[in-house]
């Protein structure tokens, strides 16, 4: 199953950020990655959380977590 969610990531970061842009240099790809992970890790919504992001299921009380 790990598999699954690395070919899926994989896949994602392709699309989104490899596929989209034509870079003259590193660097570029460094700096769009780096904010792409974030936003993927932090303000998408997570099928795990009910559909949440991280921040908002991080504000609900302990008894809505579940």
């Amino acid at each position: 199953m790990e598999n699954a969610y690395i070919e899926r990531f994989n896949r994602t970061f392709r699309e989104n950020i490899l596929d989209a842009y034509l870079f003259e240099e590193p660097l570029q790809v460094q700096l769009l990655a780096e904010e792409w992970i974030k936003d993927y890790n932090y303000n998408r919504p997570h099928e795990s959380l009910g559909g949440k992001t991280p921040t908002e299921y991080g504000a609900l009380p302990a008894a809505y977590c579940h």
